[in-house]
């Protein structure tokens, strides 16, 4: 027989297991009855019940906290308040909070004032607007909210300037540079110009640069001073410069010289012993030493510190290239088709400096090996050169093959580089229903180069320019007497800051040019030439083959619009021919548009044009500074 069990009820709260401190149910009016069953039952409705009270606390909702600020100010000084607040960046921190806030609101009008300072407005006017709201469905999210309107006032202006020198420069001779009036004279902040922070720094580096970059390497800044009156807005500038000595230059220590002779470094060097000391001829020599082909990397200095000011010594580190290299590429020209092209390079040939450039290039349309030996610059500053060269080029129904060997010495900067070389060429021409023939020249050359822009790869002002005069000058080493005249030149103008103008002219004529072979008359149309017409294709028709001709005129007007530092659009008109009399020298054109990126290597062009003669459209593809 089942037994029953009956308690009394009591008024005391009733305590479930497990449930924390609170969660009490009353116990009068509860009745616990149950056989072995019954007591199961309930313990499973009390844990159930324990459950359910523990999910319903754990997903409480919590409030969410955000901010914002607006800064209400004139264009001129906006982008340096949101740039800059300390609060603008605090923003998005996850340490932010209403503390943190309070803070922030307290300090931001200051830190505005010390902004607008350094732009030199000391008079701002600031109003504070903060409001707190709440949003989201249960209302339970709060919104913080700052405004700041700012107007920064009169900006201050320069009303006086004070600039004095001591050390040696005032004791200098009147015709030596730089001299205290010139450093004055140069001073970018002058009375009347508005002060800020930036533009005194930087006309003090300027003016600081003045002395360091030439003669006086140890000068430096003994008082700096800018006195600010704030009710009437102006600035008193005052600035004394310590020269210190003059210097001179001293011997050259090299660093970093492993497998080349000493002699590759000591016959570039332009710097004599005793020289005045310039940046600019440090630069220079840095520059003319890393375009030996000797190093991947040069940096040429001088010690200015613990040194003899009449003997500062001239540091030169480098890193060495390998002396022997060995290479494979494959690529494509729009002139001449897809390519191949093996190299083998040594540096140090014969252990003497000397370096040796053997390259063989298989295209389609032309097949060259080439060996060059480039020696060291001498002392008198003279680059000479021997080479050998065998080539074949098949286009537009002629086929030339040469072969050729030549000397040649090149002397001067690159801003003015000139050459004068001598060369022996066997020609053998195949053209398309005529008979083939054999050329043989013996000639004589001079050329002059000109190189007058802001920057050798990327060049946006400035000229270049090229001449080159080739002459067979003895009978019985050439079929005849001639003479090849070749002119080129090349300008660059910014027409506004994003735009720029590129304008080439190119021209030639041969005097004698029954006699001169192939390989000097001339062609024109593909990627350096005029596009929209394919390489070489202009010039004078002999059956359905074209062949070269005594006068050239080629030319080009071409805009640039750059759309980012490197990114640019391009619209070009090119013109040009080659005929044998100046009357057939009508020229034809092409016109097209493009784009353009500034590469590490030099500008990279790629241009659908339309020649007008053909009606025909053409890829081409350029790539760097060809001069």
């Amino acid at each position: 027989m089942q037994k029953l069990f009956r308690q009394k009820l009591s008024r005391e709260p009733l305590s479930l297991p497990g449930l924390p401190a609170g969660l009490l149910f009353p116990a009068s009016r509860v009745l616990l009855a149950a056989s072995g069953k019954a007591w199961l039952a309930v313990v499973l409705h009390t844990l159930l019940l324990h459950t359910l009270l523990l999910l319903s606390a754990s997903t409480t909702v919590q409030a969410e906290t955000r901010y914002r600020v607006d800064i209400e100010a004139p264009s001129s000084v906006d982008d340096l308040l949101k740039q800059h607040l300390e609060i603008m960046r605090w923003l998005n921190s996850p340490r932010m909070n209403t503390a943190e806030w309070h803070r922030m609101l307290q300090a931001t009008p200051r830190n505005i004032e010390d902004l607008l300072a350094t732009e030199g407005y000391l008079s701002p006017q600031i109003t504070q607007n903060v409001s707190t709201s709440t949003e989201g469905n249960n209302g339970q999210d709060i919104r913080q909210q700052a405004t700041f309107s700012v107007d920064p006032g009169p900006p201050s202006v320069i009303k006086e300037v004070a600039i004095n020198f001591t050390g040696e420069i005032t004791r200098q001779a009147a015709d030596i540079k730089p001299t205290p009036e010139s450093l004055r004279e140069n001073w970018s902040l002058k009375p009347g110009m508005r002060f800020s922070q930036d533009r005194w720094n930087s006309a003090k580096r300027s003016l600081l640069g003045g002395l360091i970059l030439q003669r006086y390497p140890a000068a430096h800044i003994s008082k700096s001073l800018a006195e600010i009156d704030a009710a009437s807005n102006e600035v008193r500038l005052e600035l004394a410069l310590e020269s210190g000595q003059p210097y001179r230059f001293g011997e050259v220590e090299v660093y970093g010289l492993q497998r080349y002779p000493r002699s590759v470094v000591d016959n570039i060097n332009p710097i004599k012993p005793g020289e005045p000391y310039s940046q600019a001829r440090l630069l220079f020599f840095q520059s003319e030493l890393q375009a030996t082909g000797y190093f991947s990397n040069v940096e040429v200095s001088s010690r200015a510190e613990g040194v003899d000011p009449e003997a500062a010594p001239i540091v030169v580190n480098v890193t060495e290239l390998q002396a022997v290299q060995v290479g494979i590429g494959v690529g494509a020209s729009t002139n001449t088709g897809a390519r191949t092209t093996l190299t083998y390079q040594d540096l140090n040939l014969f252990n003497r400096g000397w370096r040796f450039t053997n390259t063989f290039k298989l295209e389609q349309k032309a097949q060259s090996l080439n060996s060059l030996i480039r020696l060291p610059t001498d002392k008198n500053g003279y680059r000479d050169s021997f080479n050998a060269d065998l080539n074949r080029i098949d286009v537009e129904g002629q086929t030339t093959s040469t072969l050729g060997t030549g000397v040649k010495r090149s002397w001067g900067p690159r801003s003015f580089e000139q050459t004068i070389g001598a060369a022996y060429l066997l020609e053998h021409v195949a053209v398309a229903g005529s008979d083939s023939q054999n050329n043989y020249a013996a000639t004589v050359s001079y050329g002059v180069t000109l190189r007058r822009i802001d920057n050798e790869l990327n060049p946006t002002r400035g000229y270049l320019f090229n001449a080159l005069f080739t002459s067979a000058p003895i009978d019985v080493m050439a079929n005849g007497k001639f003479l090849q005249s070749y002119a080129k030149v090349q300008a660059y103008y910014p027409l506004t800051r994003s735009t720029q103008f590129i304008g080439r002219l190119e021209g030639g004529v041969v005097t004698g040019a029954s006699n001169a072979p192939a390989t000097y008359l001339f062609r024109a149309g593909g990627d350096q030439s005029v596009r929209g017409y394919a390489y070489q294709s202009l010039g004078v028709a002999d059956g359905d083959a074209v062949i070269g001709g005594r006068y050239l005129v080629t030319g080009s007007l071409e805009v640039i619009q750059w759309l980012t530092e490197q990114w640019g659009a391009a619209a070009f008109v090119d013109f040009g021919n080659a005929a044998n009399t100046t009357r057939d020298l009508k020229p034809v054109y092409g016109y097209g548009l493009g784009a353009r990126f500034k590469s590490p290597a030099g500008p990279i062009g790629i241009d659908v044009a339309h020649g007008q003669e053909t009606g025909e459209y053409r890829l081409h593809f350029n790539l760097g500074v060809t001069f």
